[in-house]
């Protein structure tokens, strides 16, 4: 059976059927109440033009005030404004590579990751990682000798795994010594579910940014993913490099959703803070319903460290046939084998995101068991 399809068509597919999506990993919550005051206070006709290329003003310092609050201090100059976390991310590669370089990609992947390689014209280089372990860290430090840039996603999607501000230092020394960048995508930064290993961005302050670029959005976090907002860390000396190339794609990115957000952290940074810590109980409550559900259905959920995805093991004939088998019960999932680099070969597993709604979640509960 066909697997040339996207998990943008699987959400497609769950409308046009009338099922639960829980394949495209969109956050069904409305933005924080105090951000949409916010922008609708905002004075549109004096904020709906173009702006510096490194992004508002107001914003890099909204979130460079930020950080400070959680440890991790920056000058004004290493901080741009990107249009979501894949600005940044197309902006640092193009600082880096030319037609034809060498990334490194880890696999399973977020596919927008290997897509934007290949619309590039980079050659990605894939290191396959286990599903249900840790991945072997110095073996991905060993393989950046030979590329010119390497994408890290952690937490990782799908597999929710974590580098913890130890490797992250690792990885950062290695990308120096061997002159390769360390692209880090965080755009999950938020879910992390073992607080063990949540450490406050103050264990930041010890990484060696020179061949680093960190990339988080607010996405996820806040549920704007259309507002395309988000921000990279780097040197000032790369920010320089990365502001023309973002500028030439992006014009600068959203200066509107930029200014609101900005208002936002100054202003209402415990409301935010509330939000989130309620976005983050909904999910673990939404996590502990959906993995019973599945383990009574016949499928074994994986431990979940981070991020709002599971890996659920399915015993079934292909990932393909037990996604198909969930659609016609009105669930769509992703099949894992779409994630990989070849994904002809099955790999025993689905995906699905338990960022729903507390009704949805019932419902799939209900249709499982």
């Amino acid at each position: 059976m066909s697997t040339s399809f996207s998990i943008r068509e699987l959400a497609e597919r769950a409308k046009r059927e009338g099922a639960i999506d829980l394949a495209q990993g969109v956050v069904d919550a409305p933005p924080p109440q105090v951000l949409i005051e916010s922008l609708q206070q905002l004075p549109l006709s004096k904020n709906s033009t173009y702006n510096n290329k490194r992004g508002v003003l107001e914003y890099r310092q909204a979130i460079q005030q930020y950080l400070a609050t959680r440890g991790w201090q920056l000058s004004l100059g290493s901080i741009m404004a990107t249009a979501g976390a894949m600005g940044g991310i197309v902006s640092a590669l193009l600082t880096e590579c030319r037609p034809g370089s060498r990334v490194l990609l880890p696999e399973p992947f977020f596919v927008y990751h290997k897509l934007l390689l290949e619309v590039l014209g980079f050659e990605p280089v894939f290191f396959p990682v286990p599903l249900d372990r840790e991945p072997d860290w110095e073996a991905l430090a060993a393989k950046m000798q030979n590329v010119a840039v390497a994408i890290l996603t952690t937490p990782a999607n799908p597999t929710g795994q974590l580098a913890s501000p130890v490797v992250l230092k690792m990885l950062s020394e290695a990308a120096t010594a061997r002159g390769c960048l360390l692209i880090v995508d965080e755009m999950y930064r938020e879910f992390i579910w073992n607080q063990s290993v949540l450490a406050d961005d103050n264990s930041y302050n010890d990484l060696k940014l020179n061949k680093m670029v960190i990339v988080r959005s607010f996405s996820k976090t806040l549920c704007i993913p259309g507002w395309r907002v988000g921000f990279a860390i780097t040197t000032p000396e790369r920010i320089e490099a990365m502001a023309p190339r973002h500028d030439a794609l992006y014009i600068g990115g959203s200066t509107i959703a930029q200014y609101a957000v900005a208002k936002t952290l100054t202003d209402n940074l415990s409301e935010i803070t509330r939000y989130i810590a309620d976005l983050q109980t909904q999910l673990q409550d939404n996590r502990k319903m959906l993995a019973t559900a599945f383990r009574q259905y016949g499928m074994e959920p994986l431990p979940v460290t981070a991020t709002y995805y599971m890996l659920i093991k399915h015993n079934r004939e292909s990932d393909i046939a037990a996604m198909e088998e969930l659609i016609a019960k009105k669930v769509v999932v992703t099949p894992v084998n779409i994630l990989f680099s070849d994904p002809s070969q099955d790999t025993g597993y689905i995906r699905i995101h338990f960022a729903i709604s507390q009704e949805n979640c019932q419902k799939v509960a209900s249709i499982l068991t």
